[in-house]
């Protein structure tokens, strides 16, 4: 495990407004300990105590014993409540996602401090098992017409998404807008298709690069927490007549109250030339937007909602939802439901209806 994996929870519960705290003016005695919400006690102790001066001066023996020392403390969940307390459970609902939000993007700056980092980009889960109600068979695009599978299509097979992203540069303009390269990979995998060896069925992969500036503004009821601009790629990396890509400029806007996180992400399709174009009807069927709401419920518990519509008389919509939920004291469960396009590439113009059930690794906080 690189360093900065291991001082991953230490950074989480420890750099909440780590950057603003450094250009306050001093603040009067307080004593941190008596404060009840968590996330305002931790803000607290780094405005009294500066822990990245800390770190700046400490040796790498004592970075190796802080870190050897937070694993204790923070893996056990329940002396983690102890120490920094249950702000979801216990405290009112009033600006709970901005917190996380704040502490993710505080987590996210101090991850530049550590070469060859990376933190999770979008949610990373495990769907051993999946259920279609009516699996796409012969996939089309109006370029490259309809192509059957060389196997029957099973309904049942797992899905999984792996996504991260590494810093590139931070403190460009000033020290809130970071440059990030992010990858994100997700399959489907017709598993239990034993007669057919197990195919993957489609892989579509995702590398982007992009600016993020952290805000922290309050607007009206809540808070607006960052803003993002860059260029996306997407392709499921097959060969005609099965090819399908496209590429974006895609930007993002976040907004929370209480325990909800709103997300806007519109994109600009760059244009290409129809005679190269593997799905140029793309927007007809996706639209120039996704829409995201995250309901933090407690501390394990999220519900995520997505959405999509091509803005068009016809009316396509397509809706997932995921619910994370604890499993034991190490694991989270995680129940998704999706209806509409382009859950995938290959099905972008083809509706779809899947419930799968799993492993939710890396949630959205």
């Amino acid at each position: 495990m690189t360093p900065s994996l291991k001082l991953l929870p230490l950074i989480l519960l420890g750099t909440a407004n780590l950057v603003v705290a450094q250009d306050r003016p001093e603040e009067p005695d307080v004593n941190c300990a008596l404060i009840k919400e968590g996330v305002q006690r931790l803000a607290c102790y780094d405005a009294k105590y500066n822990p990245q001066a800390e770190r700046d001066q400490a040796s790498e023996e004592q970075l190796e014993e802080a870190e050897a020392d937070a694993e204790e403390l923070v893996a056990d969940k329940k002396t983690r409540e102890k120490i920094v307390g249950n702000a979801l459970e216990d405290d009112p609902d009033d600006g709970v996602m901005a917190a996380l939000v704040d502490n993710y993007l505080s987590a996210e700056r101090a991850i530049f401090s550590f070469t060859g980092s990376f933190v999770t980009h979008q949610p990373n889960y495990i769907l051993p098992i999946t259920w279609v109600d009516d699996p796409n068979a012969l996939p089309s695009s109006p370029r490259l017409g309809a192509i059957d599978y060389d196997y029957n299509l099973e309904n049942e097979e797992a899905k999984y998404q792996i996504s991260f992203k590494v810093p590139l540069l931070t403190g460009i303009f000033d020290d809130r807008t970071t440059f990030w390269f992010g990858y994100t990979k997700k399959s489907f995998w017709q598993v239990y298709n034993q007669d057919e060896s197990a195919p993957f069925r489609e892989t579509n992969y995702e590398p982007e690069l992009f600016f993020r500036h952290a805000l922290n503004w309050d607007l009206g009821p809540g808070t607006l927490s960052a803003v993002s601009v860059g260029f996306n790629h997407q392709s499921n990396g097959q060969p005609d007549p099965r090819s399908r890509s496209w590429n974006r400029i895609m930007g993002s806007v976040a907004y929370s109250v209480d325990r909800w996180l709103f997300m806007v992400q519109p994109w600009y399709r760059l244009p290409e030339n129809s005679s190269s174009d593997d799905n140029e009807d793309i927007e007809s069927y996706l639209g120039h937007a996704s829409y995201h709401a995250v309901y933090k419920l407690t501390e394990d518990r999220t519900f995520s909602l997505k959405l999509l519509n091509n803005l068009r008389s016809d009316n396509r919509t397509s809706v997932e939802f995921g619910y994370s939920f604890p499993m034991g004291d190490t694991l989270k469960g995680f129940f998704q439901y999706y209806n509409g396009y382009g859950e995938s590439l290959i099905d972008y113009n083809e509706r779809i209806e899947r419930v799968g059930f799993g492993i939710m690794l890396n949630d959205w906080l």
